[in-house]
């Protein structure tokens, strides 16, 4: 693989079928999108390896939700991961905390979205009952995390209110996440970001109206990389492989770039990663986050 693929991206780039199709998806903002993918490569070394097709289907996910992949707006980000058994990277789209806040309030169906850390004190009440919670930050009696929340409440008057302590936010981490479980990556080094956007994008796959199709979307696109074309593209979880596993597809990803997912901050730096021997009994499960 050439280990710059800017010149085969604006190529690919530039063919009639991909700038229809993107253009159908963003109307007179595709111009403008097309060429942000070109910045983004062009300004991290380890994506211009990434395979040119996965970089461009990653795009195209969040071209279709509207959001863009600047990584300083702090909206979606594509991050390069290695295949270490067929020895490629790819790219993973990602949707950052502000962009599921955005996602939702744009349907006109939320009359408020909240999403912040609990410090100890804070949670006041909780009723496992009625599965209400009471927070209140005058409360908080030292500035030790212990937890996350989110919440949110519908014009229709439906509200939904979840909690998830540090000590549940590591262990979904640990079980849902391969980096992590090997010591790098966004969990280790962005926990807080990565829990507040773990309890959301929970709250929104829980709770949120399935009716709302761009909420359903995204929760189906995050965190996959894509293989297929354009028209026809199929999401792989790269740290998450209980659905290759299913097909029998079982590869061995790892993370290869740092992004600060609270800022969109691109941090390169390739993990020391310690080698192990492949662990056959390990169960993954299927909540990509």
């Amino acid at each position: 693989m050439s280990s710059n693929n800017l010149p085969q991206l604006k190529s690919a780039l530039s063919a009639d079928s991909i700038q229809k199709k993107f253009q159908e998806m963003l109307g007179k903002k595709s111009a403008g999108f097309l060429t942000s993918i070109t910045n983004v490569v062009q300004n991290n070394d380890l994506l211009q390896k990434a395979e040119v097709n996965s970089i461009i289907l990653a795009a195209a996910q969040a071209a279709s939700l509207d959001l863009p992949i600047n990584p300083n707006l702090g909206f979606a980000a594509i991050i390069p991961f290695n295949d270490r058994k067929s020895g490629k990277c790819v790219a993973q789209f990602q949707i950052q905390r502000d962009g599921w806040v955005d996602l939702c309030l744009r349907t006109g169906q939320f009359e408020y979205i909240a999403n912040e850390i609990v410090y100890e004190g804070e949670l006041v009440e909780r009723n496992r009952f009625t599965d209400t919670y009471v927070f209140d930050e005058s409360k908080r009696t030292s500035n030790k995390i212990v937890g996350y929340m989110a919440s949110f409440k519908l014009i229709n008057g439906y509200r939904k209110t979840i909690f998830m302590s540090v000590e549940e936010a590591k262990a979904h981490g640990m079980q849902y996440s391969q980096t992590f479980k090997k010591g790098y990556g966004l969990w280790k080094d962005n926990f807080n970001a990565m829990a507040l956007k773990t309890v959301l994008k929970m709250l929104l796959k829980k709770f949120a109206p399935k009716s709302i199709e761009s909420i359903t979307q995204a929760i189906e696109k995050d965190q996959a990389s894509f293989v297929g074309d354009i028209d026809n593209a199929q999401a792989v979880y790269v740290d998450n492989q209980k659905e290759d596993k299913e097909r029998g597809e079982v590869t061995d990803f790892e993370e290869v770039e740092e992004v600060d997912v609270e800022t969109g901050e691109v941090k390169q730096k390739t993990p020391q990663v310690e080698e192990k021997k492949e662990d056959t009994n390990n169960n993954n499960n299927d909540l990509e986050f």
